[in-house]
């Protein structure tokens, strides 16, 4: 293992608050070791469970050294959350937590790990140590049963963010807290892990502006059959568009689980009053590409 002196970071200097242009971590894992060993002597959250840090996973050292380093910078300048707080009944923070338990969810659940990477590789400081923080509050990654459901959600990192930011402004942390809620709305037990896989195909039909807000829990825990939801998958970028051309807002789910054989288009028109419409130039094309016969 390399001695280093100080630990090698990735997060210096001033970044955008949602989606940061970050280079690739390209420390070596004997790098990694020699970092949170570093590390290590400055904070007794990392001291006291060093022999299983530098003991688990190379594949999930990164994080380990990423969270750290988190812990100990703040996200923004007016902005921050506190992984060092100690809760006054447990007697430990945030921090100690997550090195206490990281060990344990390699190997329990490391498709959580990768998941937990991919959002501090994706999302601002802020958001980063948000999810962290909360990971630690609620057993977010160490769960039953939940390993799967992450390894179904990784591709959707960058979109549930996305739509997490579309949350108003409201509460100091609203956006931040959308986004986790999200999560736990993916691991929960009544999350089909099929419909989970479906969202990376959904996120990229959809655009927020055409449509009501997406409701992940009605789609991750409806008994809508695939088949039903990818045949019309095929057709939404259309009528998304032809509702927006009207002033129209699509109800995606409701759009998502309809029969096949039924061509309306449930939307809401600028008073919100909810309308079953028919994309009539569609209608019109289809039968002059498929005239009937005599």
């Amino acid at each position: 293992m390399i001695k280093l002196l100080n630990p090698i970071m990735r997060f210096e200097g001033w970044e955008p608050i949602e989606f940061p242009k970050r280079l690739p971590d390209t420390r070596t894992v004997e790098e990694l070791k020699g970092t949170i060993e570093a590390w290590s002597r400055r904070l007794s959250e990392v001291k006291d469970v060093l022999p299983e840090l530098k003991n688990m996973n190379p594949k999930h050292l990164g994080l380990v050294a990423d969270t750290i380093e988190l812990s100990q910078k703040p996200a923004t300048f007016f902005k921050d959350v506190d992984m060092m707080a100690l809760d006054k009944e447990l007697n430990i923070n945030p921090l100690g937590v997550l090195m206490a338990t990281f060990p344990i969810i390699s190997k329990k659940n490391p498709n959580a790990m990768d998941f937990a990477q991919k959002v501090v590789d994706t999302a601002g400081k802020l958001m980063s140590k948000f999810f962290l923080k909360s990971a630690a509050e609620y057993d977010l990654l160490i769960r039953n049963g939940v390993d799967q459901n992450y390894k179904n959600a990784i591709p959707i990192v960058k979109p549930l963010i996305e739509e997490s930011l579309t949350t108003p402004l409201g509460e100091e942390f609203a956006r931040q807290e959308g986004f986790v809620y999200r999560v736990g709305v993916l691991i929960d037990k009544d999350a089909r892990l099929e419909k989970i896989s479906l969202l990376e195909d959904v996120y990229k039909k959809i655009s927020y502006k055409f449509s009501m807000p997406f409701d992940i829990i009605d789609f991750v825990k409806s008994d809508t059959p695939v088949d039903i939801i990818n045949e019309n998958l095929k057709s939404i970028d259309r009528d998304l568009n032809w509702c927006y051309s009207f002033g129209k807002l699509m109800d995606i789910n409701e759009y998502l689980s309809r029969a096949v054989n039924d061509k309306r288009i449930p939307c809401y028109n600028l008073s919100n009053k909810k309308e079953y419409c028919i994309n009539d130039s569609h209608i019109s094309r289809l039968n002059y590409d498929n005239p009937k016969k005599d």
